[in-house]
């Protein structure tokens, strides 16, 4: 199943900010952002946004440190691709996220 949602994307590429909203698929996401890192705003980890989370996102959003690829998350919650891409359409389309980049291989 591919789901589609709009989500606004504000991030750095090559130590430059950037900000758009575009269209996300999250078939997509799972094949691009294997090795993409983002980083969870600080207003998206305080008690009260929290609370109002399902456990899966929160805890996605907990582990989404600024260091760790999507795949690392991936490992260590033992998820599927399309699992944790439609989670980070949900986190993106929140404004909880941002992206910060690729992990440089």
């Amino acid at each position: 199943m591919v789901t589609t949602a709009q989500a606004s994307v504000t991030g750095v590429t090559n130590g430059r900010p950037f900000s758009h909203t575009a269209a996300v698929q999250t078939d997509e996401i799972a094949k691009v952002s294997i090795h993409a890192i983002f980083r969870a705003r600080e207003s998206a980890i305080v008690a009260h946004v929290l609370e109002r989370m399902e456990r899966r996102d929160r805890i996605v959003l907990i582990l989404l440190d600024g260091r760790r690829t999507i795949q690392d998350v991936i490992r260590l919650l033992h998820r599927s691709e399309e699992e944790m891409a439609q989670v980070l359409v949900r986190l993106l389309k929140s404004g909880f996220i941002d992206y910060m980049g690729t992990q440089s291989t």
